[in-house]
């Protein structure tokens, strides 16, 4: 029995990257047989030949079995900016989609809340599994939480994913 599969939220842009990443599979997987072609020409005692088993294993093994579970992703995804939360945000609520100023340790830290398969905590990008992500889903600008025994600062909410036809809405309190 195949476990229930959870939403996968993505941003728009996530979701035209991940589509192009299918796309490249299928380019990828005709490159890599050609590979093969020409490792053959060059070696064909192919029981001796690393070079054709190892792109052989990447073309019937690795390269569609990433597309497998790209596929698998695509097909549960969730727009966020098509989400009711996001085309009906109140303008201070923590949501999938919004970037949020926090104190947090005595800082000021900046991150953009996105889905699951977005997330680079590097780059400022929270998963919105992370527990931090769902411990600030909710509440608004102004409130303080307490997550692992801290007490964090909501300083300020925007919409990060607006597009430019759509008003960016903010909302700074003084806490």
């Amino acid at each position: 029995m195949k476990e229930k599969e959870s939403t996968n939220y993505i941003s728009k842009k996530g979701y035209y990257k991940l589509i192009d990443r299918i796309n490249d599979i299928d380019n990828e997987i005709e490159r890599v047989l050609n590979e093969m072609g020409e490792s053959c020409k060059r070696d064909s005692d192919l029981r001796e030949n690393p070079e054709f088993m190892e792109l052989r294993v990447r073309a019937m093994y690795g390269l569609p079995k990433e597309k497998e579970e790209l596929v698998d992703l695509f097909s549960n995804c969730v727009i966020i900016e098509d989400t009711d939360d996001f085309i009906n945000w109140d303008g201070e609520t923590v949501i999938i989609g919004s970037d949020v100023e926090l104190l947090l340790k005595g800082k000021l830290r900046n991150f953009r809340i996105l889905g699951n398969i977005e997330g680079d905590l590097q780059n400022g990008i929270m998963s919105c599994d992370a527990g931090l992500a769902q411990a600030l889903i909710g509440h608004k600008c102004g409130e303080q939480i307490e997550f692992n025994n801290m007490n964090i600062n909501i300083i300020g909410v925007t919409l990060g994913l607006a597009d430019e036809k759509k008003e960016e809405h903010t909302k700074q309190k003084n806490v």
